[in-house]
C-alpha cells in the first residue's frame, strides 16, 4: 500500500531562494509546452465547409506537440537557456507530464462522457511544486540519509541536503517539495 506523508523541511535560505527560481523556470517551461500544443491544435484545424480567405497559417505546420516531441526537446532548451541545465531532468518530464494529463483530461472525455477544461497558462506562483520520481535508486535526484542519531534529511539534487524530520519509513516512492506558508515535502512510502 503506498502512503503519503506530509514533512516541514528546514532549508536554508540559499536553498528556498533556488527553490522558488525552478519553480518559476518549471512555470515558463510548462507555459511554452501549452503554447506549442494550442498552436498546433489551432494550425491543424479548419472548417470543414469552406476555407478561410481572411486567415490561414503561415508556414509548415509542425509535428504534433505531445509529451514525447516535447519530452525529447529538453535536452536542446538546456542548450538554449543556461538557467535550465541546473533543473534535475527528472523534474522537467515530471512537468510536461502534468501538463499533458491535463492535456487529455480537455480532449479526451471519461466514460461518462465528460471533459476537463481547457489547461490554462500558469501565472507567477502558480506552480509551486515539483517532483523527484525516483528516491534512493542509483539515478536519483533524491536520497534519503538518517545518520546514527535517527536524524534525518533529504539530499536533493542541486539542493544540498535539507533537514527533514521524519521517522524511518520503508521504500520510498516519490518526493515532491512544495511551497505553502513554509517549505513541505511530500514522500510517498510503501508499506
Amino acid at each position: 500500500m503506498l502512503l503519503t506523508y506530509q514533512y516541514k523541511l528546514n532549508p536554508t535560505p540559499q536553498q528556498v531562494v533556488t527553490m522558488e527560481a525552478w519553480g518559476e523556470l518549471l512555470r515558463r517551461h510548462y507555459n511554452y509546452a501549452l503554447g506549442q500544443r494550442l498552436d498546433w491544435l489551432n494550425r491543424s484545424r479548419c472548417q470543414i465547409d469552406r476555407c478561410s480567405l481572411v486567415c490561414e497559417p503561415i508556414g509548415e505546420i509542425s509535428e504534433k506537440a505531445d509529451y514525447y516531441t516535447q519530452a525529447s526537446d529538453l535536452k536542446q532548451t538546456k542548450e538554449l537557456f543556461a538557467e535550465y541545465k541546473n533543473i534535475y531532468a527528472d523534474c522537467q518530464q515530471q512537468n510536461l507530464m502534468r501538463l499533458d494529463k491535463a492535456w487529455k483530461r480537455w480532449l479526451i472525455p471519461d466514460k461518462n462522457g465528460k471533459r476537463g477544461g481547457r489547461p490554462r497558462f500558469k501565472k507567477h506562483g502558480d506552480i509551486c511544486s515539483f517532483t523527484f520520481p525516483r528516491v534512493n535508486s542509483p539515478k536519483a535526484g533524491a536520497h534519503l540519509v538518517i545518520d546514527r542519531d535517527w536524524n534525518s534529511a533529504i539530499n536533493l539534487l542541486n539542493f544540498g541536503s535539507v533537514g527533514l524530520p521524519i521517522p524511518g519509513c520503508g521504500g520510498l516512492g516519490d518526493t515532491q517539495p512544495m511551497r505553502q506558508q513554509v517549505s513541505y515535502v511530500n514522500l510517498r512510502c510503501c508499506r
